[in-house]
């Protein structure tokens, strides 16, 4: 009895004809996906499970193998995400125009710098990858301005701080202190900083130069906009150095911070008044500690932790009547005072 159970288990798992015809058409879409398969969507679109997708995978891996032995597919992951996808040794043959394509992107994103140096090396580099392409996959990417775009929304303009800019790199690369005048906002003059530069930043279509301010030891963001003359300090005649510290990572010192302007934690609830507007706010990554509540009356409550209300309270301007602030008082009345002075401007008469 024990034999024939083992014997129809073995036939249960023996491959049938749908099981290779679904087993084709994942070796031969990976053609058309460079990027990966996504396990997910591959157990969506062939309606399989994850225990039936593992099972074509040993398979894949025992007789989709190349003449060295290697198997032909690789499975990897992204994020949170597992991944199918032809081994590196297997490679697309246009997966090197897909990458392209993407990094092109990306560099669309970075519109805004046209005219700087930081933009001539990204346009050189752009320039030497598609070159070194073969002629195939050089077709490929014909007209790849007109494919990818990405739109600026009140970018800065750059073109004029190509001094500064280029002091900036050498001085971030080569890990040496800068001296820098500052415009600061609200005040008369420029403020002389002994600065150590860490990290570059963009930032809603602008650049900031995060670091440590040789003086007090303090970490300051400067808008590049603001900054007149630009240089490397010297100590003794020669160039000063520093070591950046081991522990600084810059996405964990803005954590919790709602933009790049620091302040003091604060708990913010804000009440969503309108089904668009919770619908364009649920979509979107706004900050690590947002949560949607449901109100008994129907509507949603956004409540976060953030770092500072500065950056918060003008977002909150842009979205008018439709997010109102509960909490804190001192941001719900500041946020009600500027709506009301705005809305003063429109009933006065124009002349």
């Amino acid at each position: 009895m024990a034999s024939s159970k083992t014997a129809t288990a073995v036939r249960r798992r023996t491959p049938n004809y749908k099981s290779g015809v679904r087993m084709t058409r994942i070796a031969v879409e990976l053609f058309d996906r460079p990027l990966g398969w996504s396990f997910d969507s591959i157990q969506r679109e062939l309606g399989i499970n994850e225990r039936t997708l593992q099972r074509y995978l040993e398979t894949f891996k025992r007789g989709l193998v190349d003449r060295n032995g290697r198997s032909l597919l690789e499975a990897f992951t992204r994020g949170d995400k597992r991944l199918l996808r032809l081994a590196r040794h297997g490679q697309a043959p246009d997966s090197n125009a897909y990458n392209a394509a993407s990094l092109f992107f990306m560099l669309t994103i970075l519109r805004f710098l046209d005219g700087t140096i930081l933009k001539q090396g990204i346009d050189d580099l752009w320039e030497r990858l598609r070159d070194a392409l073969p002629l195939g996959q050089r077709d490929l990417l014909g007209d790849v301005e007109r494919k990818f775009f990405a739109v600026a929304i009140a970018a800065k303009d750059y073109k004029a701080f190509d001094d500064q800019l280029d002091f900036i790199l050498r001085g971030l690369l080569q890990q040496r202190r800068l001296e820098i005048e500052y415009q600061a906002v609200g005040q008369h003059g420029r403020i002389a900083y002994s600065f150590e530069p860490f990290t570059l930043i963009a930032y809603k279509g602008g650049l900031y130069l995060a670091g440590r301010n040789s003086k007090d030891g303090r970490v300051l963001y400067l808008a590049i906009e603001r900054m007149g003359r630009v240089g490397f300090a010297q100590q003794n005649g020669t160039a000063d150095r520093f070591i950046m510290p081991a522990s600084w990572r810059p996405e964990r010192y803005t954590e919790g911070v709602f933009g790049i302007v620091d302040g003091p934690e604060t708990d913010v609830q804000l009440l969503v008044r309108n089904e668009a507007t919770e619908t364009y706010l649920r979509s979107r990554s706004i900050h690590p500690t947002q949560k949607f509540h449901r109100r008994p009356d129907g509507k949603a409550v956004l409540t976060m932790k953030v770092r500072g209300t500065d950056e918060l309270r003008n977002w909150i301007l842009g979205f008018g009547p439709w997010l109102k602030v509960l909490k804190p008082r001192e941001l719900r009345d500041e946020v009600h005072s500027l709506l009301a002075e705005g809305a003063a401007l429109y009933r006065q008469s124009v002349h």
